[in-house]
């Protein structure tokens, strides 16, 4: 059974995706969790406090995930971070349609948020140079812009959803995926493209 707390994170999740952050009540809030206005107070001294438990909220589940796949450097590797990243943002939709608001009113949470951000690519970037130092990924005469690619995967990465949410368009795992490989599998040496298909069929 979830605790109070957990469950005020919970509803304010759904409603701030909902209805943003701007137009949600706390008494919207407090009508989601069952509970009475002076209950949530009493948990959460005002709305500031609730968006910064829930950002701090998903800054530990990416931080999760990053843990998760920091020391995987193969090319499977990638796959399962896809993976986990798409089951992030199906989850937590008001990550992106409250983008804007979060840049304009709270200085703190945009900072960790391009904190986290900048992780993800750079561990993008020590995946890709141990493929290609691997003779996975082709780097012929060592030309490869490792910084810019890492930096393309990250922006599709964390805007294909809403960019297909936004256009009426079907957002699915296996969809995510493509658009993600789409980047990468040009790039693959026969080695890698064997490596691959021996871990993800």
């Amino acid at each position: 059974m979830r605790s109070t707390k957990e469950n005020i994170i919970s509803v304010s999740k759904q409603l701030f995706h909902e209805f943003g952050i701007a137009n949600t009540r706390l008494q919207q809030i407090a009508d989601a969790a069952e509970i009475s206005v002076g209950n949530l107070v009493y948990h959460y001294k005002n709305k500031d406090a609730i968006v910064e438990a829930v950002y701090n909220n998903l800054f530990t589940e990416l931080t999760a995930i990053l843990s998760q796949y920091a020391f995987n450097y193969e090319l499977h590797g990638f796959d399962r971070l896809f993976s986990a990243m798409y089951r992030f943002y199906d989850a937590n939709k008001l990550a992106f349609n409250n983008q804007w608001e979060i840049h304009r009113n709270y200085t703190q949470i945009q900072q960790e948020w391009l904190t986290t951000s900048n992780k993800i690519t750079l561990q993008i970037k020590k995946r890709l140079e141990y493929c290609a130092a691997n003779d996975l990924i082709n780097d012929e005469s060592g030309k490869t812009n490792f910084d810019t690619l890492s930096q393309s995967i990250s922006l599709v990465m964390h805007n294909w959803m809403p960019q297909q949410c936004l256009r009426g368009k079907v957002h699915t795992e296996l969809l995510y995926k493509r658009a993600l490989w789409g980047i990468i599998l040009p790039l693959l040496t026969q080695k890698g493209k064997t490596a691959l298909e021996s871990k993800i069929g």
